[in-house]
């Protein structure tokens, strides 16, 4: 573990009510276009949407229904304009022939592109495309421990091409790992730190749960991609200690605006108000100022389609629009899927 870098110029600048309530404008998207990906037999989850040479292409993970004798998978879909959405196949599979991680393998897109109206369009490290995953080596849905691997490819469209990475490159029995994240590693989200905020080039945000059993939301950086040091000795983002409500936050992505400031959407769960969608904001990439408003998607009792969570955010600025991928679940009809929310 190394600590935080309150050196960097942008250290511990505050970030406005103001400007806090800009950014919610900016990420409204109050027209729900339903599913976008689901399956009779499957749960589907964790979109990575972004631009590819003339189309978008999907990660997202799915895994049976009958949950005890499966695990989690990564898949790909692809699309013309965002809304729709054609199913392509598998990236990366379960394999028996691996130890650490033959039963779950959950990948999500990494070195996206940051930038608002930039598409997210990945980049290479070393010639090759990143995907950091989710892996585990029994069945079940997300059984303890999980831990993280990484992989590579020279097209991020072809599961042939892919390497997985001999042994994790984190785990919760590490001797640097925190106080809250000695259970299992959950999702991770992989970008570049251009300005040197942190003093290494690649930085992740991931959530992690402890002994507690709750989800908080970790940092952890690198030189190279495949070496990871955990930065820090504390969560950057901490809603459930001291809050029996909030049990949950989780799942961390990335936008950055023509300020600089850093926003992070990300999920909550709480008893009161189910699983929704929210965001926090920075400047250094270690003080969070976070948004206590209206959620950015949220479940409604009064929509069958999504009365029980709507979480897990992916966010596509494109062209002046806004794209707002998340995972919608139901309460009585066994339904867990990939919707869409946009701003038109």
């Amino acid at each position: 573990m190394i600590g935080f870098n309150y050196g960097n110029p942008m250290a511990d600048r505050p970030v406005t009510p103001e400007r806090m309530r800009r950014v919610r404008a900016m990420l409204d998207t109050p027209v729900k276009r339903g599913a976008v990906m689901e399956f009779d037999d499957r749960y589907t989850d964790c979109p990575s949407v972004f631009r590819h040479g003339d189309r978008w292409l999907m990660t997202f993970i799915a895994i049976a229904k009958d949950t005890g004798i499966s695990g989690y998978e990564t898949h790909l879909a692809e699309s013309e304009d965002l809304l729709h959405w054609r199913y392509v196949g598998p990236l990366l599979r379960r394999d028996e022939g691996r130890v650490w991680d033959s039963r779950q393998i959950a990948g999500y897109a990494a070195l996206y592109d940051t930038a608002v109206d930039g598409g997210c369009r990945l980049s290479t490290h070393g010639g090759r495309y990143w995907m950091t995953y989710l892996a585990g080596s029994s069945d079940g849905y997300e059984p303890d421990p999980l831990l993280m691997g990484i992989a590579s490819a020279e097209d991020p469209a072809d599961p042939d091409s892919y390497l997985r990475c001999e042994r994790p490159i984190l785990t919760p029995n590490d001797k640097d790992a925190r106080f809250f994240e000695t259970k299992t590693l959950y999702k991770s989200a992989v970008v570049r730190d251009t300005d040197g905020l942190t003093g290494y080039p690649f930085v992740m945000l991931y959530n992690a749960k402890g002994y507690d059993g709750r989800e908080r939301i970790y940092e952890a950086v690198s030189e190279d991609m495949e070496h990871w040091i955990r930065y820090g000795n504390r969560p950057v983002i901490d809603d459930v200690t001291g809050d029996p409500d909030c049990y949950i936050t989780a799942d961390p992505m990335l936008l950055r605006d023509e300020d600089g400031l850093w926003i992070m959407n990300f999920m909550k769960c709480s008893k009161s108000r189910s699983a929704f969608d929210t965001f926090a904001c920075s400047y250094d990439l270690i003080h969070w100022t976070e948004w206590l408003g209206e959620p950015t998607a949220a479940p409604s009792k009064d929509d069958p389609e999504e009365d029980l969570y709507a979480h897990k955010p992916w966010i596509v600025t494109w062209e002046g629009h806004v794209y707002h991928f998340y995972c919608a679940c139901t309460a009585t009809t066994n339904r867990r899927y990939i919707a869409l929310a946009t701003d038109f």
